[in-house]
């Protein structure tokens, strides 16, 4: 719980129109909002450039893509430490830490004006076309949410109730940690940080939450798109990354014509974003199977393939005499996201793609640009080769490592582990290998300190939240099944697969060809480790196979493969990295199968989490390792060159399937369909029914209704309302104004309050007996136990509590409430103090 003096100070915050006026510009007409919120962010960036450019001077592109999303983690981080020792989180104090950030963007700007002159004159096509992509990224996005720009949906409202309660808690908060608006007194015990990365912005421009949620994921959406090109760019066109004996017959067979950084940038964009799995194939199947089993289908696995197959064809022949396959709006973007069978394991095989389109702004969507500026960061560490002349570069370069390394563990915890290892990797290589005139035990020293040092810098850099947040799911335990099929696996994974698999296999090649039956010989001094080796490779096959994990006969060899490839003579430094991001990936996939987090649902979580991390890095992979491909295909046979062709058409039109039924499907899947398309998340409310507790409530008044508390009720004081299961219509004011309501969703806050959750359990069986109760006594104790300023009585609470309890609240009015609104049967009283 807050101490006194941090609820004092949270308390000082004003009403939410002093925040975010409704009639100011930005707001009253939200084109203009956008407008100003795109040129915030690119300003924002514009202003990080130069700091980029010391701190990873690695990349061939001198991290330019990079720079909105790391200019986003700089102003919301010295924003949030700022709120962290007392010194308030507010306009003032935002509007400050931006001027800084220009003034020092100017000063380095002026202390590399040289080199940016000269960039820019050199360089003029590919900032445009960074900033065109950008751009393109944005809009794609922006136009799905202005297709469907609700807030919410009764069947699929996701988290998205939750994440915009914390959302507008962590920016009507004025210092650190959060209070937390679905547990009254207390602070946000959650990785709550991506909310004040997306949120300082928002609170400094003045732009309304509800209109500011659809800038907010387009923005991320393009960051994720930008980053992802910027990293398939830098690993085929970076020269550091790309010396190798390989490189100069391999430049010989290119054709003049082929830009391997644009396709490589293009293709690892596509890949991670604009693409989704093979699940829009399997959904159809899965569909096709329904129909035609007529009742009897079943996702038993003793049912054969074959059976599989007649429902299917059966179900075919059917759709072509009329019969229409049972597939809703909402499934087309949703079972993609749901590959494996539903035995009870509750697995969400989420991709970046299906993460915008359901679009709640969760903890692992902001984390993912986040993500592929941890490896940009590692990536230019190993492009800098250790040559670090200048001071100010390499101890600016740690720092901006330590911060974007350590930013996962109050971002979303899961990628700390995966993209700190990365990161220590990363530094510990580049020093040892490529530190110039060092001595074996000095370059191993100074190793051991840069990996120290960044771990130090990760955790230091952040302890404010270290501080406050107690972690309850640490432990894991082994996973018993049931396990991933292999045909999940591959509808999940068979894109990227058939990529690298086809790049690995002609590395492959050439490196037999270049190495002659009698170099062999120098593998006899290693023969007992090569054999020891090969004995823990067909020990860990069969023990995947006595385990019954399927997987692992495919995952298992292309990792072991990936690492033998990894020791080739000569191979450059971006196939290294490429084909570590492939061993990493692909052992992810398996160590999911082994064990799960402790208090899963199942594995739902730990493969949701893991998976993402596993796509970014083999999504990346493959798009650097499709260009490499294109680059040799010219060499192959005519047979080859076609079967590649047919088949990697077939697998990018398969996952582009999703691309387009998924983006159509979530606009086509609107709950309220006459409510007009707005930039305003909230608009829906003035026009829905909702059925809940056998009653039908008009949302509309819920809508005035917080909307008078969003523009009369100062600072954060606890309110109160109807309580009921996850995603239903309770919490709702909690949710739309950010005020601390006593008790929110049951589940979650359980979660997030592990070691008291029985405090939970009774304030929601408090919250129901003060509504139920007709005793004055308890429903006065009730009031000030949890310091209850305001009531709230609407339609839903009408419904889910009894009259007699209910009327109560007119009976005693005066006495120990008043009413300070009322709109048809919903009044907000405020209570005596």
């Amino acid at each position: 719980l807050l101490p006194e003096n941090k609820l004092a100070k949270q308390r000082a915050g004003g009403t939410w129109s002093e925040l975010f006026d409704y009639d100011w510009v930005q707001n009253r007409y939200p084109v203009v909002g956008l407008v100003i919120w795109y040129l915030f962010i690119s300003v924002l960036g514009l202003a990080v450039y130069p700091i980029i450019r010391l701190a990873m001077p690695g990349l061939a592109d001198k991290g330019y893509p990079l720079s909105r999303v790391l200019g986003l983690v700089l102003f919301g981080y010295l924003a949030w430490l700022a709120g962290s020792v007392d010194i308030p989180y507010t306009r003032l104090t935002i509007a400050a830490i931006f001027g800084l950030l220009i003034l020092v963007g100017a000063l380095l700007a002026y202390y590399q004006r040289v080199e940016l002159r000269q960039e820019w004159q050199t360089r003029r096509s590919y900032f445009l076309l960074a900033e065109s992509l950008f751009l393109a990224f944005f809009v794609f996005d922006l136009i799905i949410r202005l297709g469907n720009p609700d807030l919410w949906h009764p069947a699929k409202g996701g988290e998205r109730p939750m994440d915009f309660s914390y959302f507008n808690a962590v920016i009507k908060s004025t210092v650190f940690p959060p209070y937390d608006p679905w547990f009254a007194g207390g602070h946000i015990n959650y990785y709550y940080y991506g909310f004040v990365l997306v949120g300082t912005p928002v609170k400094l421009l003045g732009i309304v939450p509800s209109i500011a949620y659809n800038f907010i994921l387009p923005t991320l959406f393009a960051m994720v798109g930008i980053c992802a090109f910027s990293l398939g760019w830098n690993l085929v066109k970076s020269n550091a990354l790309n010396l190798s004996r390989e490189r100069a017959s391999d430049d010989d067979d290119r054709p003049d014509s082929l830009d391997i950084g644009l396709i490589a940038g293009l293709s690892a964009s596509a890949l991670t974003l604009l693409l989704g799995n093979l699940g829009t194939l399997q959904l159809i199947y899965q569909k096709l199977q329904e129909l035609g089993a007529m009742g009897k289908f079943s996702w038993e696995p003793t049912i054969s393939i074959f059976q599989r197959w007649s429902w299917a064809l059966r179900g075919f022949i059917m759709t072509l005499q009329g019969s229409s396959l049972p597939i809703g709006y909402g499934d087309w973007y949703w079972n993609p996201s749901r590959v494996v069978p539903p035995l009870g394991g509750n697995e969400i095989t989420e991709f970046p793609l299906f993460t915008f389109i359901y679009s709640d702004l969760h903890a692992h969507m902001i984390a993912i640009p986040l993500a592929l500026l941890a490896v940009s960061w590692a990536l230019s560490i190993v492009a800098g080769r250790a040559k670090w002349r200048n001071p100010l570069a390499a101890a600016l370069g740690l720092v901006i490592g330590g911060l974007i390394i350590g930013v996962f563990y109050p971002t979303n915890l899961s990628d700390a582990y995966t993209y700190l290892l990365l990161g220590i990797i990363a530094i510990g290589y580049a020093i040892f290998r490529y530190l110039e005139g060092a001595s074996l035990f000095r370059r191993i020293g100074l190793a051991l300190g840069a990996v120290i040092l960044l771990y130090l810098l990760s955790q230091g850099l952040y302890e404010p939240y270290h501080a406050w947040y107690s972690q309850a799911y640490s432990a894991i335990d082994p996973w018993k099944g049931p396990f991933t099929p292999i045909g999940s696996y591959l509808t999940h994974w068979g894109a990227f697969l058939f990529i690298l698999v086809s790049w690995m296999t002609w590395e492959t090649r050439e490196w037999m060809a270049a190495t002659p039956a009698s170099a062999l010989g120098k593998l006899k001094p290693y023969s007992l480790l090569i054999e020891g080796a090969l004995v823990v490779f067909a020990l860990a096959l069969l023990l995947l196979a006595y385990l019954k994990i399927r997987i692992g006969w495919i995952a298992l060899p292309l990792a072991v493969w990936a690492a033998i490839l990894l020791l080739r003579p000569g191979l450059s430094d971006a196939k290294r990295f490429v084909l570590f991001l492939v061993g990493t990936g692909l052992l992810i996939t398996i160590v999911v199968e082994l064990v799960v987090v402790s208090g899963d649902i199942g594995r739902q979580n730990t493969i949701f989490k893991f998976y993402m991390q596993a796509w970014l890095l083999l999504a990346i992979s493959a798009g650097a390792a499709f260009a490499w491909t294109l680059r040799a295909f010219f060499k192959w046979l005519p047979g080859w060159r076609l079967f590649w062709q047919t088949a990697i058409i077939f697998l990018i039109s398969g996952a582009a399937l999703f691309t387009i039924t998924g983006a159509a499907g979530k606009v086509r899947d609107r709950w309220i369909v006459e409510a007009p398309r707005t930039f305003d998340s909230m608009t829906y409310m003035q026009y829905a029914m909702y059925d809940d507790y056998g009653r039908r409530l008009d949302l509309s008044e819920d809508y005035r209704a917080i909307r008078w508390m969003q523009d009369n009720v100062p600072g954060s004081p606890v309110i109160v309302e109807a309580n009921c299961p996850e995603y239903r219509w309770c919490t709702r004011f909690t949710v739309y104004t950010g005020l601390p309501g006593v008790v929110g969703w049951n589940w979650h806050q359980r979660q997030q309050r592990v070691f008291t959750a029985s405090w939970v359990e009774g304030r929601v069986a408090d919250v129901g007996d003060f509504y139920n109760s007709i005793d004055v006594i308890s429903a006065r104790e009730f009031l000030e136990r949890y310091n209850v300023r305001y009531i709230v009585v609407g339609q839903l609470e009408h419904a889910a509590y009894t009259p007699e309890g209910i009327a109560k609240f007119e009976r005693f009015e005066g006495e120990l409430w008043r009413e300070v609104y009322r709109d048809g049967q919903t009044a907000i009283y405020e209570v005596n103090q």
